[in-house]
């Protein structure tokens, strides 16, 4: 079953809460991570954390724009004891392969997510769900993070691991954000990262003020966020750092869904650059993986639907192993992504986040509440 842990306070106090009471995870983590750095790249992983700390520059956007949040990440460090950078570092989970890619074309990954959003209607919630695919070593240290501010009175709840502070999550105000990496975007050195982007857009109560702050955003990371929040339509965006676009499906549907290929933001000019001279099975392998095949799963389980989509729909939709959606880790021999947890969350004014520890073919489904 899925943890949860309450923290509240200012930043400080809420990262020094979260590192204190899960040292041990933290520790275990961290060592996983630096472990499979190591073996990716044949390198000294704290050599290379360096390189990448002194040849990017994340920190001056995110103390500008969310500085409660870099105080967050200070107060894990203090709290878990371990060093600052490797929080940062590790917090820095769609910027690091980026510029590991850069480095080592065939840099391993084990990217996926997959994600819905359903409009609120008549009688009915906004619905965001997803499920977060990762590489398997990050099994055993998920949990749900509840991070409540007491000087704007917004609680967040976020599906993340132990010493890092999001991954995506809802907050009491009703608002709701899932995210897939569009690796093939054009990114940058200086924006902030995408665990803060989706941290910071749970600190709005009002769902125009956090979709404003996604479009206005310096964007590190390719990334495809789906919004929601009370009585809103899906929104669905995909974010370079050069610009933000709205994806919506044909037809105007009240939902939409997404995997990790870009279809709406033309900004792949570095993308292209890097990759020139790859066949179209290196591109596969390397780039897109699933996601194409993912991406039809979702559409031909969507053309089934005769109503709108319900909570239910959503659990059953992302068990699919057509695509697959539902991920185990192992695909025909080779390394693949893992469903660590899947999500549902009802955007109202009594918000709910279902939650599996896992894949959720497999695993139960538990309900959070503020």
């Amino acid at each position: 079953m899925m943890d949860r842990l309450y923290v509240s306070g200012d930043g400080r106090a809420r990262g020094h809460q979260h590192g204190e009471a899960r040292r041990p995870l933290v520790k275990e983590h961290l060592t996983r991570w630096k472990e499979a750095l190591s073996k990716d790249l044949g390198c000294d992983a704290d050599g290379y954390m360096k390189r990448f700390l002194e040849e990017t520059d994340f920190l001056p956007v995110a103390r500008k724009m969310v500085p409660d949040l870099v105080a967050e990440l200070e107060g894990i460090s203090e709290g878990a004891a371990v060093p600052f950078h490797e929080v940062l570092v590790r917090m820095l989970s769609d910027e690091e392969p980026w510029y590991r890619r850069e480095r080592k074309i065939d840099a391993l990954r084990g990217g996926g997510c997959t994600s819905i959003g359903q409009s609120a209607g008549s009688g009915r919630p906004a619905l965001v769900a997803q499920n977060m695919d990762v590489p398997a070593w990050w099994n055993g240290h998920q949990m749900v993070l509840q991070a409540e501010d007491p000087n704007t009175g917004i609680s967040c709840m976020v599906v993340t691991v132990a010493g890092k502070i999001s991954l995506a999550g809802i907050n009491s105000a009703g608002m709701a954000i899932a995210c897939n990496t569009l690796a093939q975007l054009d990114y940058s050195r200086t924006g902030l990262a995408e665990d803060l982007v989706v941290r910071g857009f749970l600190a709005h109560s009002d769902f125009n003020a956090g979709l404003a702050f996604l479009q206005s955003l310096p964007h590190a990371s390719g990334q495809n966020y789906t919004i929601a929040g009370p009585g809103s339509r899906a929104i669905n965006l995909e974010c370079s750092a050069r610009s933000v676009h709205e994806f919506r499906l044909p037809g105007n549907k009240d939902f939409v869904f997404h995997t990790n290929h870009p279809l709406a933001n033309p900004d792949t000019g570095m993308f292209e650059r890097l990759t020139a001279g790859l066949d179209p099975d290196d591109m596969r392998r390397l780039f897109t993986g699933t996601s194409h095949a993912r991406f039809q799963a979702m559409s031909e389980a969507f053309a089934k639907l005769e109503r709108p989509l319900e909570i239910e729909d959503c659990k059953a939709i992302l068990s699919i192993h057509q695509g697959p959606v539902c991920r185990h880790g192992e695909i025909e021999g080779r390394t693949d992504g893992y469903t660590l947890a899947s999500l549902v969350m009802e955007c109202s004014t009594s918000p709910k986040l279902h939650i599996t520890r896992g894949p959720p073919c497999e695993a139960t489904w538990q309900t959070f509440e503020f």
